[in-house]
Protein backbone atom coordinates (compact mmCIF):
# COMPACT_ATOMS: atom_id res chain seq x y z
CA UNK A 1 0.00 0.00 0.00
CA UNK A 2 2.81 2.40 0.85
CA UNK A 3 4.38 1.80 -2.57
CA UNK A 4 1.16 2.70 -4.38
CA UNK A 5 0.81 5.83 -2.27
CA UNK A 6 4.36 6.91 -3.04
CA UNK A 7 3.79 6.58 -6.79
CA UNK A 8 0.69 8.75 -6.64
CA UNK A 9 2.24 11.34 -4.33
CA UNK A 10 4.86 12.25 -6.91
CA UNK A 11 2.13 13.71 -9.13
CA UNK A 12 -0.07 15.27 -6.47
CA UNK A 13 -0.14 18.35 -4.26
CA UNK A 14 1.38 18.60 -0.78
CA UNK A 15 -2.12 18.40 0.69
CA UNK A 16 -2.61 15.05 -1.03
CA UNK A 17 0.37 13.59 0.82
CA UNK A 18 -0.85 14.95 4.18
CA UNK A 19 -4.30 13.35 3.81
CA UNK A 20 -2.97 10.02 2.61
CA UNK A 21 -0.29 9.97 5.31
CA UNK A 22 -3.10 10.25 7.89
CA UNK A 23 -4.91 7.33 6.24
CA UNK A 24 -1.77 5.19 6.16
CA UNK A 25 -1.10 5.88 9.84
CA UNK A 26 -4.57 4.56 10.67
CA UNK A 27 -3.99 1.51 8.46
CA UNK A 28 -0.65 0.86 10.17
CA UNK A 29 -2.27 1.19 13.61
CA UNK A 30 -5.10 -1.14 12.55
CA UNK A 31 -2.50 -3.62 11.28
CA UNK A 32 -0.61 -3.49 14.57
CA UNK A 33 -3.78 -3.73 16.67
CA UNK A 34 -5.01 -6.85 14.89
CA UNK A 35 -1.53 -8.26 14.10
CA UNK A 36 -2.07 -8.47 10.36
CA UNK A 37 -0.19 -7.29 7.29
CA UNK A 38 -2.14 -5.10 4.88
CA UNK A 39 -1.52 -5.49 1.15
CA UNK A 40 -3.52 -4.22 -1.81
CA UNK A 41 -5.48 -7.50 -2.01
CA UNK A 42 -6.18 -7.25 1.75
CA UNK A 43 -8.59 -4.37 1.10
CA UNK A 44 -11.83 -6.31 0.89
CA UNK A 45 -15.40 -5.47 1.79
CA UNK A 46 -14.92 -7.28 5.09
CA UNK A 47 -11.69 -5.40 5.81
CA UNK A 48 -13.35 -2.03 5.14
CA UNK A 49 -16.30 -2.90 7.39
CA UNK A 50 -13.87 -3.66 10.23
CA UNK A 51 -11.76 -0.60 9.41
CA UNK A 52 -14.84 1.67 9.58
CA UNK A 53 -15.60 0.35 13.07
CA UNK A 54 -11.96 0.99 14.04
CA UNK A 55 -12.19 4.59 12.76
CA UNK A 56 -15.44 5.15 14.66
CA UNK A 57 -13.65 3.94 17.80
CA UNK A 58 -11.04 6.65 17.10
CA UNK A 59 -13.92 9.11 17.59
CA UNK A 60 -13.71 10.41 14.02
CA UNK A 61 -16.63 12.16 12.36
CA UNK A 62 -18.70 10.27 9.81
CA UNK A 63 -17.69 12.54 6.91
CA UNK A 64 -14.00 12.14 7.75
CA UNK A 65 -14.45 8.37 7.67
CA UNK A 66 -16.32 8.56 4.35
CA UNK A 67 -13.46 10.62 2.91
CA UNK A 68 -10.91 8.07 4.09
CA UNK A 69 -12.84 5.11 2.66
CA UNK A 70 -13.32 6.81 -0.71
CA UNK A 71 -9.61 7.57 -0.90
CA UNK A 72 -8.65 4.01 0.03
CA UNK A 73 -10.95 2.69 -2.69
CA UNK A 74 -9.38 5.13 -5.15
CA UNK A 75 -5.93 3.97 -4.12
CA UNK A 76 -6.82 0.29 -4.60
CA UNK A 77 -8.45 1.10 -7.95
CA UNK A 78 -5.21 2.75 -9.04
CA UNK A 79 -3.21 -0.22 -7.69
CA UNK A 80 -5.14 -2.54 -10.00
CA UNK A 81 -4.06 -0.35 -12.92
CA UNK A 82 -0.47 -0.80 -11.76
CA UNK A 83 -1.10 -4.58 -11.97
CA UNK A 84 -1.09 -5.15 -8.22
CA UNK A 85 -3.32 -7.95 -6.97
CA UNK A 86 -6.63 -6.61 -5.63
CA UNK A 87 -9.87 -8.08 -4.32
CA UNK A 88 -12.84 -6.75 -6.29
CA UNK A 89 -15.10 -6.60 -3.22
CA UNK A 90 -13.29 -3.42 -2.05
CA UNK A 91 -15.77 -1.44 -4.16
CA UNK A 92 -18.84 -2.94 -2.48
CA UNK A 93 -18.75 -0.42 0.38
CA UNK A 94 -20.95 2.57 -0.49
CA UNK A 95 -21.02 5.35 2.10
CA UNK A 96 -22.84 8.69 1.89
CA UNK A 97 -21.72 12.04 3.24
CA UNK A 98 -23.86 13.69 5.89
CA UNK A 99 -25.12 17.24 5.50
CA UNK A 100 -22.57 19.52 7.12
CA UNK A 101 -23.03 22.54 9.38
CA UNK A 102 -21.67 24.88 6.73
CA UNK A 103 -23.65 28.11 6.46
CA UNK A 104 -24.01 30.78 3.81
CA UNK A 105 -24.65 34.50 4.00
CA UNK A 106 -27.54 36.05 2.09
CA UNK A 107 -26.99 39.15 -0.04
CA UNK A 108 -28.78 41.18 2.65
CA UNK A 109 -26.32 39.89 5.25
CA UNK A 110 -23.34 40.60 2.98
CA UNK A 111 -24.62 44.16 2.47
CA UNK A 112 -25.04 44.52 6.23
CA UNK A 113 -21.45 43.34 6.74
CA UNK A 114 -20.12 45.63 4.02
CA UNK A 115 -21.70 48.80 5.42
CA UNK A 116 -21.12 48.05 9.09
CA UNK A 117 -19.32 50.89 10.90
CA UNK A 118 -16.80 49.77 13.49
CA UNK A 119 -17.29 52.20 16.35
CA UNK A 120 -14.58 50.93 18.66
CA UNK A 121 -11.16 52.33 17.82
CA UNK A 122 -9.46 49.17 19.09
CA UNK A 123 -8.13 47.43 15.97
CA UNK A 124 -10.72 49.19 13.81
CA UNK A 125 -8.46 49.32 10.74
CA UNK A 126 -7.49 45.67 11.13
CA UNK A 127 -11.16 44.67 11.39
CA UNK A 128 -12.01 46.70 8.29
CA UNK A 129 -9.25 44.98 6.32
CA UNK A 130 -10.48 41.52 7.28
CA UNK A 131 -14.12 42.47 6.64
CA UNK A 132 -13.33 43.96 3.24
CA UNK A 133 -11.28 40.95 2.16
CA UNK A 134 -14.07 38.62 3.27
CA UNK A 135 -16.65 40.60 1.25
CA UNK A 136 -14.44 40.22 -1.84
CA UNK A 137 -14.58 36.46 -1.30
CA UNK A 138 -18.36 36.59 -0.87
CA UNK A 139 -18.76 38.21 -4.29
CA UNK A 140 -16.21 36.32 -6.39
CA UNK A 141 -16.66 32.63 -5.39
CA UNK A 142 -12.87 32.33 -5.13
CA UNK A 143 -11.14 30.18 -2.52
CA UNK A 144 -9.32 31.97 0.29
CA UNK A 145 -5.97 31.09 -1.30
CA UNK A 146 -7.11 33.05 -4.36
CA UNK A 147 -9.14 35.98 -3.01
CA UNK A 148 -6.49 36.68 -0.36
CA UNK A 149 -3.78 37.06 -3.01
CA UNK A 150 -5.56 39.40 -5.43
CA UNK A 151 -3.69 42.48 -6.64
CA UNK A 152 -4.64 45.38 -8.88
CA UNK A 153 -3.21 43.37 -11.80
CA UNK A 154 -6.06 40.88 -11.39
CA UNK A 155 -8.61 43.63 -12.06
CA UNK A 156 -8.93 43.78 -15.84
CA UNK A 157 -11.68 45.56 -17.80
CA UNK A 158 -14.39 44.95 -15.26
CA UNK A 159 -13.37 41.37 -14.44
CA UNK A 160 -11.32 39.59 -11.80
CA UNK A 161 -8.89 37.42 -13.74
CA UNK A 162 -7.03 34.85 -11.67
CA UNK A 163 -5.22 31.55 -12.07
CA UNK A 164 -6.45 29.46 -9.18
CA UNK A 165 -3.92 27.97 -6.81
CA UNK A 166 -5.64 24.66 -6.11
CA UNK A 167 -6.77 23.69 -9.61
CA UNK A 168 -4.36 25.78 -11.71
CA UNK A 169 -7.06 27.02 -14.07
CA UNK A 170 -7.82 30.56 -15.20
CA UNK A 171 -11.11 32.05 -14.03
CA UNK A 172 -12.76 35.30 -15.07
CA UNK A 173 -15.33 36.74 -12.67
CA UNK A 174 -17.38 39.91 -13.29
CA UNK A 175 -16.54 42.55 -10.70
CA UNK A 176 -19.35 43.40 -8.27
CA UNK A 177 -19.75 47.10 -7.41
CA UNK A 178 -18.70 46.44 -3.79
CA UNK A 179 -15.51 44.79 -5.03
CA UNK A 180 -14.78 47.80 -7.25
CA UNK A 181 -15.23 50.08 -4.25
CA UNK A 182 -12.90 47.93 -2.13
CA UNK A 183 -10.20 48.02 -4.80
CA UNK A 184 -10.60 51.81 -4.99
CA UNK A 185 -10.52 52.14 -1.19
CA UNK A 186 -7.10 50.50 -1.06
CA UNK A 187 -5.81 52.07 -4.29
CA UNK A 188 -5.82 48.67 -5.94
CA UNK A 189 -3.83 47.00 -3.17
CA UNK A 190 -6.57 45.20 -1.28
CA UNK A 191 -5.64 43.42 1.98
CA UNK A 192 -3.74 40.26 1.16
CA UNK A 193 -1.48 37.51 2.43
CA UNK A 194 -3.18 37.37 5.83
CA UNK A 195 -2.51 34.11 7.69
CA UNK A 196 -5.69 32.05 7.37
CA UNK A 197 -5.66 31.12 11.07
CA UNK A 198 -5.43 34.81 12.04
CA UNK A 199 -8.09 35.68 9.46
CA UNK A 200 -10.57 33.08 10.72
CA UNK A 201 -10.01 33.96 14.37
CA UNK A 202 -10.79 37.64 13.91
CA UNK A 203 -13.49 37.03 11.29
CA UNK A 204 -15.60 35.33 13.97
CA UNK A 205 -15.01 38.25 16.34
CA UNK A 206 -16.13 40.66 13.63
CA UNK A 207 -19.22 38.63 12.73
CA UNK A 208 -20.21 38.50 16.41
CA UNK A 209 -19.77 42.29 16.71
CA UNK A 210 -21.95 42.81 13.64
CA UNK A 211 -24.62 40.72 15.33
CA UNK A 212 -24.92 37.59 13.20
CA UNK A 213 -26.25 35.62 16.15
CA UNK A 214 -29.12 33.60 14.69
CA UNK A 215 -29.37 30.21 16.41
CA UNK A 216 -28.51 27.29 14.13
CA UNK A 217 -29.05 23.66 15.17
CA UNK A 218 -27.30 20.87 13.30
CA UNK A 219 -26.46 17.22 13.82
CA UNK A 220 -23.52 15.05 12.87
CA UNK A 221 -22.24 11.56 13.61
CA UNK A 222 -19.03 11.23 15.57
CA UNK A 223 -17.63 8.02 16.95
CA UNK A 224 -20.71 6.25 15.57
CA UNK A 225 -23.07 8.38 17.68
CA UNK A 226 -25.41 11.19 16.65
CA UNK A 227 -24.43 14.56 18.13
CA UNK A 228 -26.79 17.56 18.04
CA UNK A 229 -25.38 21.05 18.57
CA UNK A 230 -26.86 24.56 18.61
CA UNK A 231 -24.53 27.44 17.73
CA UNK A 232 -24.85 31.10 16.86
CA UNK A 233 -24.25 31.84 13.20
CA UNK A 234 -21.04 33.85 13.75
CA UNK A 235 -19.42 30.77 15.29
CA UNK A 236 -19.87 28.85 12.03
CA UNK A 237 -18.49 31.51 9.69
CA UNK A 238 -15.00 31.03 8.26
CA UNK A 239 -12.95 32.09 5.25
CA UNK A 240 -14.64 29.37 3.18
CA UNK A 241 -18.13 30.72 3.97
CA UNK A 242 -17.37 33.45 1.44
CA UNK A 243 -17.02 31.08 -1.49
CA UNK A 244 -20.05 29.01 -0.47
CA UNK A 245 -22.12 32.20 -0.08
CA UNK A 246 -21.13 33.46 -3.51
CA UNK A 247 -22.07 30.18 -5.21
CA UNK A 248 -25.39 29.95 -3.36
CA UNK A 249 -26.37 33.56 -4.03
CA UNK A 250 -25.46 33.27 -7.70
CA UNK A 251 -27.77 30.28 -7.96
CA UNK A 252 -30.57 32.02 -6.05
CA UNK A 253 -30.69 34.90 -8.53
CA UNK A 254 -32.33 32.48 -10.95
CA UNK A 255 -30.59 34.33 -13.77
CA UNK A 256 -27.43 32.25 -13.99
CA UNK A 257 -27.23 28.74 -15.38
CA UNK A 258 -25.86 26.11 -13.04
CA UNK A 259 -23.10 25.19 -15.49
CA UNK A 260 -22.04 28.83 -15.72
CA UNK A 261 -21.64 29.04 -11.95
CA UNK A 262 -19.79 25.71 -11.94
CA UNK A 263 -17.26 27.26 -14.33
CA UNK A 264 -16.43 29.73 -11.54
CA UNK A 265 -16.51 27.27 -8.64
CA UNK A 266 -14.73 24.42 -10.43
CA UNK A 267 -17.35 21.77 -9.61
CA UNK A 268 -17.35 19.02 -12.21
CA UNK A 269 -20.80 17.56 -11.55
CA UNK A 270 -24.16 19.11 -10.70
CA UNK A 271 -24.54 16.56 -7.90
CA UNK A 272 -21.43 17.88 -6.15
CA UNK A 273 -22.44 21.48 -6.85
CA UNK A 274 -25.86 21.09 -5.25
CA UNK A 275 -24.28 19.34 -2.28
CA UNK A 276 -21.91 22.29 -1.94
CA UNK A 277 -24.35 25.19 -2.01
CA UNK A 278 -26.65 25.88 0.92
CA UNK A 279 -30.41 26.18 0.36
CA UNK A 280 -33.11 26.06 3.02
CA UNK A 281 -36.72 25.25 2.18
CA UNK A 282 -37.51 28.96 2.49
CA UNK A 283 -34.70 29.85 0.06
CA UNK A 284 -35.99 27.36 -2.49
CA UNK A 285 -39.58 28.57 -2.14
CA UNK A 286 -38.49 32.18 -2.63
CA UNK A 287 -36.36 31.35 -5.67
CA UNK A 288 -39.17 29.54 -7.52
CA UNK A 289 -42.10 31.72 -6.39
CA UNK A 290 -42.05 33.79 -9.56
CA UNK A 291 -42.05 30.80 -11.89
CA UNK A 292 -44.86 30.60 -14.49
CA UNK A 293 -45.98 27.31 -12.94
CA UNK A 294 -47.45 29.24 -10.02
CA UNK A 295 -49.40 31.69 -12.18
CA UNK A 296 -52.77 31.38 -13.92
Amino acid sequence: MHEVLEKRSRRKSANYAVVYDAIMKHIDQFSELYDCDIFTNSITEEFLDDFIIYLENQNLRHNTIVGYILKIQSMVRKASQYNYAVDSTYDEIDMRLEETNEVFLSMNEITRIYYYKFTKQDKRKAKERIRDLFVVGCLTALRYSDYSTLTKDNLQNGYIVKRTKKTNVDVKVPVHDYVKEIFAKYSGNIPSELCIQYFNKYLKIIMREIGLNDKITFSYTQGGKLVTVTSEKWELISSHTARRSAATNMYLTGRMKTLEIMKLTGHRTEQNFFRYIRLTGEDTARSISGDMFFRK
